[in-house]
């Protein structure tokens, strides 16, 4: 029997594909593929139109992320990131936690020091004036660090916090030598080290 196939447009970015052989699913893989679409099974990672001002592949993975560009792209009209997306997008931002109610993302640190802790924060703040989304910032006990993300006008997680997200993973910091012998933070530095040297001259460093 031949392969039938429904293309029936719900976004420009999701389309839904009914295929009755598995040679049928390769081909239209292939097809996609070119088109610049990612087939997982017969169900699609999609970007909800307005989402940011340039979307680079699937944002699907730290790549891709970090080269959208959100353009200021954020408000009342933001579209909200489906829990599923989500999840599907959080393996690409490691150092991040889902909130409990799926509303929020959020990463903590201890820096080396006060200085270490203010270096950062401005150099996320910078990262943020850019591109016109902005995270929440915390610090206590003087270097103990924590960043929070999400888009509050519309009360949940939207493609631009994921994005912010990736581009603070490749910020250097300098963290607190005692806090990095947790073997969580020891991964967590060891990811950041890797991110950072996907950028010139980036490194996490110790302290």
């Amino acid at each position: 029997g031949r392969a039938h196939f429904q293309v029936a447009p719900i976004n420009p970015l999701l389309i839904v594909i009914t295929v009755t052989h598995m040679t049928s699913v390769l081909t239209a893989a292939i097809a996609l593929r070119r088109a610049g679409h990612t087939l997982r099974g017969f169900a699609m990672s999609s970007v909800p139109a307005g989402s940011c001002a340039v979307v680079a592949g699937n944002a699907e993975t730290h790549e891709e992320l970090r080269a959208c560009k959100i353009g200021g792209c954020c408000g009342r009209n933001t579209p909200l990131l489906p829990a599923e997306d989500v999840a599907a997008r959080m393996p690409a931002i490691p150092r991040w936690a889902l909130s409990g109610d799926g509303k929020a993302i959020s990463t903590r640190f201890v820096a080396r020091d006060w200085k270490a802790a203010m270096g950062f924060f401005n150099a996320v703040s910078d990262v943020a004036e850019e591109e016109g989304h902005h995270p929440d910032l915390h610090l206590e006990n003087w270097r103990e660090v924590r960043v929070s993300l999400s888009t509050h006008a519309i009360g949940g997680l939207s493609l631009p916090d994921l994005v912010i997200a990736a581009k603070i993973d490749n910020i250097e910091v300098a963290y607190s030598a005692k806090w990095l012998k947790s073997a969580e933070a020891a991964a967590y530095a060891k990811d950041a080290s890797h991110h950072a040297s996907d950028t010139a001259g980036g490194r996490a460093a110790a302290g």
